[in-house]
């Protein structure tokens, strides 16, 4: 059977290295745990406000993964791809490292069946002293029939600096989605990265972690317009001394879309440092979940980190839960968590319309202000474009109300 991949040629070495990864007994292995894994339990907390049995398990067999298309494409700008080579350079090992899955994970079941129907999983190195100011775009897509599934394993070496745009699309016919990444920001590198998904009415999981070594530095910033079901489970854990983190990401959902994002600051080293910041902006019936926690064990004093989640409900029918919580061990920390959730300010809509504006003028004005609160840190132009329109999407469906 023909494999139904493209790839562009510029990113062909990095997918060929990510399919060496696991051999045909691995995946074959990887589909009989899938299928005797359970169904993540309702008494899970992170699954009591989500029902992992919405998640369409019987379709996810119903073709040979060989005839689920995917399109693998990159540009690269400013100083090329000649810093960037295959991760198994290094040999597979570590790439199969990195992708490992815990026995005692309770979502084990997605990651199972990511391993076991994937194909040309792009891994790449980015080699040490690697300077570029412009981003890396990598544009992963899959179509149906059966899963769509997105890879994107990570190391960025010593001193390296990059910035990644990584966009997940779904395209038409998929049963369903599910994503993994894995990085690793070695000492004194940096990494921005930016990531996209576009569901659309496919049911999507993602899981997405990064590793920052002494004095590594991230900026993680991540959008999406939500799917018909969505979770999104993703772990920064600092591990060196002197690391810092800052993750800033969007949900402009509507027409009924769902996102439920659940994020881990893990401070495993002392005096590092992380900061995140999470804004929905809801319309037409959107529904948001976000759960984030914070965790200092006795190792990680000196520890500084903060969490938000702001919602913005633009019209009756939408609904946000945000659950912050901390676990904290060590004493010597400064660790801080805030929630908002609300309508349209009052005030502000009067001073607007007082200015002249329409009723509906000066909510779009509001609500694209909050958002652009995450939009401007983004540093690629044409992501923001990209955003805005999200956001423009999502305002541009709210009830005529009042």
């Amino acid at each position: 059977m023909a494999d139904p991949t493209t790839v562009d040629p510029q990113v062909l070495s990095f997918v060929r290295g990510g399919e060496s990864c696991f051999s045909p007994d691995d995946r074959e292995h990887a589909l009989d745990l899938a299928r005797r894994a359970p169904v993540p339990s309702r008494f899970e907390e992170d699954w009591r406000r989500n029902d992992p049995d919405a998640f369409p398990w019987n379709r996810l067999e119903e073709v040979d993964a060989g005839f689920t298309r995917r399109d693998v494409r990159v540009q690269v700008l400013g100083h090329g791809a000649s810093g960037l080579v295959p991760l198994e350079a290094e040999g597979t090992d570590r790439c199969r490292a990195m992708q490992l899955i815990a026995g005692d994970d309770y979502d084990a079941k997605f990651l199972y069946y990511h391993k076991a129907l994937s194909r040309n999983a792009v891994c790449f190195r980015v080699m040490p002293k690697f300077r570029s100011s412009e981003a890396v775009e990598l544009v992963q897509t899959g179509s149906g029939p059966g899963l769509a599934t997105f890879t994107t394993v990570l190391v960025i070496a010593r001193g390296a600096e990059l910035v990644l745009y990584d966009r997940w699309e779904i395209g038409d016919g998929a049963a369903a989605g599910i994503g993994h990444s894995e990085i690793v920001v070695e000492e004194g590198a940096k990494l921005v990265y930016i990531t996209e998904d576009q569901a659309g009415a496919a049911p999507f999981y993602r899981r997405g972690r990064v590793r920052l070594e002494r004095n590594a530095k991230l900026e993680w910033y991540s959008a999406t317009p939500g799917a018909s079901w969505h979770v999104a489970r993703l772990e920064i854990e600092l591990a060196g001394s002197g690391s810092e983190a800052v993750f800033k990401g969007l949900f402009a959902g509507t027409a009924g879309m769902k996102a439920d994002h659940r994020t881990h600051q893990y401070h495993s080293a002392p005096n590092a440092r992380s900061e995140l910041t999470i804004k929905t902006l809801l319309s037409g019936g959107a529904r948001s979940v976000y759960q984030g926690l914070i965790t200092v064990p006795q190792q990680a004093q000196k520890t500084d980190a903060y969490q938000q989640c702001r919602n913005l409900l633009l019209d009756s029918g939408t609904h946000a839960d945000a659950i912050p919580k901390l676990e904290i061990i060590a004493d010597d920390v400064r660790c801080t968590h805030g929630v908002s959730m609300g309508s349209v300010n009052k005030e502000q809509l009067f001073y607007l319309q007082s200015r002249g504006l329409t009723r509906r003028q000066a909510v779009v004005t509001i609500a694209s202000g909050f958002a652009e609160e995450i939009i401007r840190h983004v540093p690629v132009e044409m992501v923001q474009e990209r955003w805005r329109n999200l956001v423009s999407t999502a305002v541009g469906r709210m009830k005529a109300e009042g």
